[in-house]
């Protein structure tokens, strides 16, 4: 690595280069007694010795707090908001850098996000590593700190009347001309300077095996002491330099025809992150959203990402009213650990998407039809306005789509269509919340727009060659239609089929009017159940839960596969029944429903432990998720 040196008296010219062609320079200033990143004016503004600042930059600059997404009129999609221009980050420290990198992770690996790339691939960044640690600093214990080692364009180390300029890049050896090339004094000065800051670190976490300890201790009484002393306020998430869920809302103006998409930071602590219709919120108890932060921030983000997902820069207990601490939890669990056990940590399965065009823009899709299924479940056939997006347009059985009715919001919706189908695909949508009461409000020929498809779908290959053992309750019946039409549009590829279907009342079965079709299939059996019958109806088939009727069950369990979907109490219950009359969790699929904002593992909503539902699965083998820290169900 090429270095340079850069007297302290030079800084004001080294700025003002940097500042040429209408370059923003971004840079740490004094806020009352505390720092943060501002544009620099004058140097004079400029603290270099600064601790630590109260937001991290990255997040202020890059993910930024909120934006609008693109713009509507109407059902068409308009122009995207407006990029920025070249900036340059002066004096991040090592943590936040590390943070902005594992960021990086999350939004340019998988479906690239095109807001946050503009303003990354327009930012050249210039670090300085710490000479003196922050006070609730704990950096060292993922080397993340107190020195930078990789990710910036240029790097400053203060050794004094001067700065030794490490190189990184091409654009930063560009910035150095005119600089005097460090001599042996002067990596003899900053390799001292950093051994000794690093020495003055002693808050520590032992970063080896960390994630199986805590994944054996999830039951550990600490968390229930943290849970009594959190506030659930939030400043932690908005603090941190890796936290990056955040919300989607459409706003519209008073003519209620224009309108905006703006995302906005959001966090894990609130209760109101994991809520979805009917006001079911999937996390409901603080003490398991503490440990789900808790846990996303030291092991859950490093099986996802393969980077850190705490930085020890110490933001969270400094803002903390309680001063919840993460080194005091982890020496806590330490001190007195649960018994050892076997654990696996997850590891999700690879995926690597880089589309043409924004993941964020929707395509127009019209509605060409409209079904009614049961009194508040209609199916809609849709097809892309574009004939191109039409022609180009292929899904897999059991993935889904996000669906916006523009003014309204956005919701994911499985497919419920044949992936044969060509020119068309169809969603069966049960009318329940914003969206989905907007969708129930339109007719034939109304536009919406769809973004996708998205996730894994059923293993209809793995099953290729068995039997097939499919149980549905509900609605959760809709994303297992494509397995059962392909399956009968390829019958001699699979063995013995059988269908269990379970729903509350009869009036509230679905595709009711293909059950003749499915029967006639060779070797297939369709066995039918409700909860309860209402006085006056006619009904000729099982009462009682789906498992009531897996005494019918007659497929070969040692060369099958079970697919299942439906209400949670239902697929823990149909799961726990199975595993006890011998089934193996391998060959059990499920298929799982949360909220979701974004439907491309960005914003953090569905996520369930270490898994994201939208792009993990939505569909997943039993086997690979039934240990996870909290349970599926």
């Amino acid at each position: 690595m090429e270095a340079f040196v850069l007297r302290k008296t030079e800084i004001g010219d080294f700025m003002a280069e940097l500042k040429k062609d209408e370059t923003e320079l971004l840079g740490p200033v004094a806020k009352g007694s505390e720092y943060t990143f501002a544009p620099i004016d004058d140097v004079g503004a400029l603290f270099l010795d600064y601790d630590t600042t109260i937001l991290p930059p990255a997040k202020k600059f890059i993910h930024m707090p909120g934006e609008v997404l693109f713009e509507f009129e109407g059902a068409v999609e308009g122009k995207e908001a407006a990029k920025v221009g070249k900036r340059v980050l002066f004096g991040i420290h090592a943590c936040d850098l590390n943070g902005l990198l594992s960021l990086d992770k999350v939004f340019l690996e998988t479906y690239p996000d095109s807001y946050y790339k503009a303003r990354r691939d327009n930012t050249l960044i210039i670090a300085l590593n710490c000479v003196t640690p922050c006070k609730n600093g704990f950096c060292a214990s993922f080397n993340t700190g107190p020195a930078a080692d990789l990710g910036f364009d240029l790097c400053l180390t203060d050794i004094g009347d001067r700065f030794v300029v490490d190189v990184g890049s091409e654009k930063g050896k560009e910035l150095t001309a005119g600089l005097h090339a460090a001599g042996n004094d002067d990596f003899v000065a900053k390799n001292r300077t950093l051994r000794a800051a690093q020495q003055k670190i002693t808050r520590r976490i032992n970063a080896d095996g960390l994630g199986t300890l805590l994944h054996q201790n999830y039951e550990h009484p600490v968390w229930q002491q943290v849970k009594d002393e959190c506030l659930a306020c939030g400043s932690c998430t908005s603090v941190c330099p890796t936290c990056y869920c955040f919300g989607v809302k459409d706003y519209v103006d008073l003519t209620l025809e224009k309108g905006e998409r703006q995302r906005f930071w959001d966090s894990c602590m609130f209760y109101e992150f994991s809520r979805v219709a009917l006001d079911h919120v999937f996390v409901p108890d603080r003490e398991a959203r503490i440990k789900q932060r808790m846990y996303h921030k030291l092991t859950y983000y490093q099986q996802q990402f393969e980077a850190p997902g705490c930085v020890g820069c110490g933001r969270c207990v400094s803002v903390c009213i309680k001063h919840i601490d993460p080194v005091d939890i982890v020496a806590r669990i330490e001190a007195d650990p649960q018994p050892t056990q076997n654990v696996k940590l997850y590891t999700p399965p690879e995926k690597k998407v880089t589309p043409d065009v924004s993941p964020w823009e929707p395509h127009k899709a019209v509605i060409k039809d409209v079904k009614q299924q049961t009194p508040d479940v209609r199916t809609y056939t849709f097809s892309f306005a574009d004939p191109q997006v039409r022609e180009n347009y292929t899904y897999d059985p059991g993935v889904f789509n996000m669906i916006s009715v523009f003014g309204i919001g956005e919701s994911a919706i499985s497919i419920s269509s044949s992936a044969d189908l060509q020119g068309a695909f169809q969603h069966t949508i049960r009318a329940v919340g914003n969206v989905t009461n907007a969708l129930a409000e339109l007719k034939v020929g109304d536009v919406v727009g769809i973004r996708g498809p998205f996730g894994f779908g059923w293993p209809v290959d793995e099953m290729e060659g068995k039997d097939v053992l499919l149980i549905a309750g509900g609605i959760g019946l809709a994303p297992l239609r494509p397995v059962i039409k392909h399956i009968q549009a390829r019958r001699d590829r699979y063995g013995k089929f059988e269908i269990l279907y379970g729903s509350r009342t009869p009036d509230g079965m679905l595709f009711t009017d293909e059950y003749d079709e499915w029967r006639k299939m060779p070797d297939t059996r369709l066995y039918l159940t409700v909860d309860m019958v209402p006085p006056g109806v006619e009904w000729g088939h099982n009462i009682g839960v789906v498992t009531t009727l897996f005494n019918k069950i007659s497929v070969d369990k040692d060369n099958a596969v079970v697919v299942t979907c439906g209400p949670d109490i239902m697929m823990k219950f149909a799961l726990l029944d199975l595993l006890k009359r011998g089934w193996s969790a391998e060959q059990i699929f499920v298929s799982l429903e949360r909220r979701m904002s974004c439907g491309i593992k960005k914003c953090g909503n569905c996520q369930m432990g270490p898994v994201f539902v939208c792009q993990d699965g939505p569909v997943f083998r039993y086997a690979d998720i039934k240990d996870l820290p909290g349970g599926v169900f």
